[in-house]
């Protein structure tokens, strides 16, 4: 079921930038147009002005264009955050194939799901994933993908990347339409197995475009230099992280989570960073390196928080310690993801997640599907211009996701009379843990793979250290024993690190 662009948006939209390119990789063109000289990403000991940016991304696609891949074609990526990960993801867009990203530490059941249905014809990954990614080959029993590609070494039966013929830039881009397919990215997994949302070439766009609009203010004497603290994996980081910077022609800062937070810091402080995006506990983690530092502080006008709840404590702690306010958004991963934002021209509203931005609308419904007033408490529906297509293969789970044309969230919320939104639970079964989503049906179906196992209850529990983790309980099949560790040592060996459970009991 595809969901039409809004007729009414396009009243909002009408500014010249907001029209849609006919690719999303063209916004690499029109800030390379517009600043060729301005950093356009950064990572560290690499700066690429915007001209250089997009002298790499076209050497890519060129590169990628020779082995074969061509337009509605998948490409899974499976890395952290590196530059080369922006360089395939422009190249890929630019070349009308779909990008299918992967957490880089997933495990090889999720992975087997991923590519029996995506049916990748180019893989991408570090080689750290190769033994996950043979082993997924094995469960669905197909041969492998005509090319597998190894970005950090060269291993055998592979292709490295630094083989590629970079040696001429492909200048042009396919012609797309805001509804083609983008992106896949597996979300929902509320029945054991992950449902892979298309999110397309406009949905991306205008969600980028929004953002950038919200965060950055116009200004052709100073740019902002983005920290963009955040997985390109997760839409999150894809969009305000990466594409937001892109699509306002700002600077990139592209970072990796798994670094120190003084590393961090130490980094935000060398490229000038004016504006950092990430998640929480990045935040608790970089509060001291940050409060030694008062110069990187006082240059720092946008913090930006999603995925998960700001904890009152760390929004006063910045506040008080720092003079840094922390601003929260929400979005899901069907809405490319930014749905709503704490606006960068005024002080935030705190414990709400802000106001829809220009391509969304928000409303509050009943269980009947009845619109609520201001201040009632219901599920959040949304609809726009940044809505996801279909899930891949799916028409009845795509079906169900809407209700005359809004795409029912999960998220239970209401609305103030300013509009601000203020989320207050979930209807669906889900675990955030630590911004990253959890669904116990996935985690369920895994731990069934297990010979001693016979059936299996997770659930998300409160920490007070760590938010919501997983935890649950396995009931052994007659005969079998299992200790907590062996438990333990298998689900590091099939699941997602984030999706083990830390609290488990075993029933013989």
């Amino acid at each position: 079921m595809d969901i039409a662009l809004q007729d009414d948006f396009e009243l909002v939209l009408r500014k010249d930038e907001f029209q849609f390119p006919g690719n999303l990789g063209a916004l690499l063109d029109q800030s390379t147009d517009l600043y060729s000289n301005r950093n356009g990403i950064v990572v560290p000991n690499e700066v690429l002005s915007f001209e250089e940016y997009r002298d790499r991304v076209c050497r890519m696609a060129h590169g990628l264009q020779r082995i074969g891949l061509q337009r509605n074609d998948r490409l899974l990526l499976i890395s952290p955050n590196t530059l080369n990960y922006a360089l395939i993801a422009l190249a890929v867009f630019r070349l009308g194939a779909v990008l299918v990203p992967a957490n880089p530490r997933v495990g090889h059941y999720e992975l087997a799901h991923f590519l029996s249905e995506t049916g990748p014809t180019v893989v991408m990954c570090e080689s750290s994933a190769i033994p996950s990614l043979s082993r997924a080959y094995e469960l669905i029993k197909e041969t492998p993908a005509p090319y597998i590609i190894t970005l950090d070494e060269k291993l055998p039966s592979t292709t490295f990347i630094g083989e590629l013929d970079f040696s001429v830039p492909s200048s042009t881009w396919e012609v797309m339409e805001p509804h083609d397919t983008a992106m896949i990215v597996y979300t929902a997994a509320m029945d054991g197995y992950g449902l892979g949302a298309e999110l397309t070439h406009g949905s991306l766009f205008y969600d980028a475009m929004a953002v950038a609009d919200e965060a950055f203010r116009k200004n052709e004497a100073k740019y902002e230099v983005v920290a963009s603290v955040l997985p390109l994996f997760h839409t999150y980081g894809f969009t305000t992280g990466f594409l937001g910077p892109l699509a306002g022609g700002e600077t990139c800062l592209l970072l990796n989570t798994a670094m120190g937070a003084r590393r961090i810091v130490g980094i935000m402080e060398a490229y000038g960073a004016t504006q950092v995006f990430t998640v929480p506990a990045i935040y608790f983690s970089i509060m001291k390196p940050l409060s030694e530092n008062s110069e990187l502080c006082s240059q720092i006008n946008n913090l930006t928080s999603g995925g998960i709840a700001v904890p009152m404590k760390l929004l006063e702690s910045y506040r008080g310690l720092l003079g840094l306010n922390i601003s929260e958004g929400y979005g899901l991963t069907e809405t490319s993801p930014v749905v709503t934002w704490n606006r960068a021209d005024g002080p935030p509203k705190f414990g709400t997640v802000g106001y829809p931005l220009a391509c969304s609308q928000v409303k509050v419904v009943d269980d009947t599907g009845k619109d609520l007033p201001s201040g009632q408490e219901g599920e959040v529906l949304v609809k726009g211009l940044n809505l996801f297509s279909r899930y891949l293969n799916q028409p009845e789970y795509t079906k169900n996701a809407f209700l005359n044309g809004w795409l029912k969230t999960g998220d239970v919320g209401h609305l103030d009379e300013d509009n601000y939104v203020t989320l207050t639970g979930l209807k669906k079964d889900m675990i955030n843990n630590l911004g990253l989503k959890v669904y116990p049906k996935e985690v369920e179906r895994i731990l069934g793979y297990h010979p001693a196992i016979r059936e299996t209850r997770i659930w998300g529990e409160w920490d007070e250290k760590f938010g919501y983790v997983v935890a649950g309980e396995v009931f052994l099949e007659p005969g079998h024993a299992m200790s907590a560790k062996d438990l333990q040592i298998w689900c590091r060996d099939n699941l997602s690190p984030y999706k083990i459970p830390r609290k488990i009991k075993i029933n013989s």
